[in-house]
Formats: C-alpha cells, structure tokens, sequence
C-alpha cells in the first residue's frame, strides 16, 4: 500500500542528538516552519517505508531538530539511522498564488509568446536574486531568468510555460 504513495523528501536524517531520541535533519524546503505544519512522516531507506508522527521540532545550527513519537532514547534514534524523510505529494502545503514548487516547473515545455518551442525546462538554478531556468532543446539549451517581466504564464495542466525573452538573450 505505502509503496504507491507519490513521495516528496522533505529533509534527511543526519545522526541522533541527545538521550531523547531528537534526530538532527537537514531540511529540504526553504521554510523549516513547514515542520510545524507536518504531522506524519515517512521514514524511507532502501526498499523500507515507515510511518512516523512528528511531536515537535526546532532550529538547530542552521537544520533542525525532529521528535518523532515512539523515539524517545539516543539508541532509538541510532538505531533509526540515516534516511530520508517523505510525505505524500498531495499533502505538501499549498503555495500563494503564482508561487511553484520546483518539482512542477522542471519538465514544462517553454514557448515564445509566438508559439515557438524553445525546449524543456531541465534545471533550476538558484542564485539567490532570483532563479534561472535552464532550457534545452535538441541542438542547444538557453538560461532564462525566472522575471515577471520574462515568464508570463505557467499552465501546468498542459505543462506549458510562455516567455517574453529579453533582447539578446537567444541569437537571432
């Protein structure tokens, strides 16, 4: 059953901290509040799914802390071990309007206002000001900054994005 779950990790399991059972977790999402928000997870190692509930959580040197109930010594947290921790995707919090997670906008098909295909999206890169998309084709692949001014919708039903493309930014 749990195995046709669509999983998203959300953190990993780094090591046991404290005789408490807390687990030291780096975070995979860019708000560690999210962990508030979170009441079940799934522990995965290997072909093994767990089921676990979360009791709390707090910040810690730049990760986060996990008390996850039933792990309550530091031989049950070491005995958990390392892994990555999922929920299902449809439970992921919802983001604002025309906000995206980037699972979602990798994959999108990229077309000029004018219906030319440019390509795929295939990676986002983050640069701290805003992200960048990386766009390949068959013959060659573009960055295009994720702008207002540049991306002007994102369909993802029919996965499809359009672009203004900023001058200079393809040869013509």
């Amino acid at each position: 059953m749990m195995d046709n779950l669509d999983l998203i990790a959300i953190g990993e399991i780094v090591k046991a901290h404290g005789v408490r059972g807390e687990l030291k977790v780096v975070p995979l999402t860019d708000a560690i509040s999210r962990f508030g928000e979170v009441k079940r997870v799934y522990w995965k190692k290997n072909d093994f799914i767990n089921e676990l509930f979360i009791e709390g959580y707090r910040s810690f040197k730049g990760g986060i802390l996990l008390k996850l109930k039933g792990i309550d010594t530091l031989t049950a947290a070491e005995d958990l071990g390392r892994g990555l921790l999922y929920i299902p995707r449809k439970e992921r919090p919802k983001l604002p309007k025309g906000r995206y997670y980037h699972d979602e906008i990798c994959g999108l098909n990229v077309y000029t206002l004018e219906g030319e295909f440019i390509g795929i999206i295939k990676e986002i890169i983050q640069t701290g000001s805003n992200d960048v998309y990386v766009v390949a084709d068959k013959t060659e692949q573009i960055l295009i900054p994720a702008l207002k001014t540049v991306i002007q919708e994102i369909n993802l039903a029919d996965k499809r994005m359009s672009v203004l493309l900023p001058p200079g930014l393809v040869d013509d």
